[in-house]
């Protein structure tokens, strides 16, 4: 495994509880080669930025759907600083499932929120900025390589084969717990999701009987998917992971006109 880091070069105490460990245990270290995509039919896409010599360099191979755009897979090599390792590991988890468009929108900040301890604080130091910048632009060189692909719309979640999994004692947690676990849920399998696009989900209130009020934020406010895919996500995760009484109501008021 060529994945290695200058753990010293900055104060390790800096890095956010949620950085080191992902540097320590990061988990899309390796790659993938062009013969394996043929074996498997799929593209290969690789992006790479910075140089062995200067101390810093990364490189992404993902393996993508040639049918629709999605990124099936995606692996990294690094040399040099261990921010650089934390960084691209958190970027390939943000874009599995996600098509290369999105790919391209992917931003430091998005990288950063993955890996924060405390929402308003960031997870790396002012001076390790310029890493999230290395792993940005390989990742726009892969997604470049996949620019002829007809890009198809995705949803973040899909119940196809899943077994549910409600959460045990829910009947005896108060409305407060359940909110939490929510807001949880909803900070691992869909906010990163709709991130990408530049929007955001917001809890206004969770009744007794299991309805959930929510308000979009962003460009959610103006998409087709707000009132059709991204909501079916929503509420299909929520029924199978936490409850089935859960049922998501969008605050109307909110939405701009969509035209039909």
């Amino acid at each position: 495994m060529i994945v290695q880091g200058k753990l010293t070069l900055h104060p390790w105490q800096r890095y956010s509880k949620k950085l080191r460990q992902r540097i320590l245990s990061f988990q899309y270290g390796g790659s993938f080669s062009e013969n394996e995509a043929k074996e498997r039919k799929v593209r290969f896409a690789m992006g790479r930025e910075g140089s062995a010599n200067e101390g810093n360099l990364i490189v992404f191979t993902w393996l993508v759907d040639p049918e629709d755009g999605i990124i099936l897979d995606a692996a990294f090599l690094a040399l040099g600083d261990s921010a650089l390792i934390g960084a691209a590991d958190a970027a390939c988890e943000l874009l599995m499932r996600k098509s290369y468009e999105q790919a391209l929108r992917l931003s430091a900040e998005h990288i950063d929120k993955l890996l924060r301890d405390d929402p308003l604080e960031s997870a790396f130091p002012e001076e390790a900025f310029s890493y999230l910048n290395l792993v940005l632009f390989a990742l726009e060189e892969a997604a470049l390589m996949c620019s002829d692909i007809p890009v198809r719309a995705v949803t973040p979640f899909s119940s196809e084969g899943v077994v549910p999994t409600p959460h045990p004692g829910w009947e005896l947690l108060s409305l407060k717990e359940r909110q939490e676990l929510i807001e949880e849920l909803l900070d691992a399998e869909i906010r990163p999701y709709i991130a990408m696009d530049e929007g955001g989900v917001k809890i206004q209130e969770l009744t007794a009987d299991g309805r959930l009020f929510i308000r979009y934020e962003g460009s959610c406010l103006s998409c087709f998917a707000a009132t059709g895919s991204t909501l079916v996500a929503i509420q299909e995760i929520l029924k199978i992971k936490l409850h089935p009484s859960l049922t998501v109501i969008p605050d109307a008021s909110s939405l701009l006109d969509i035209p039909s």
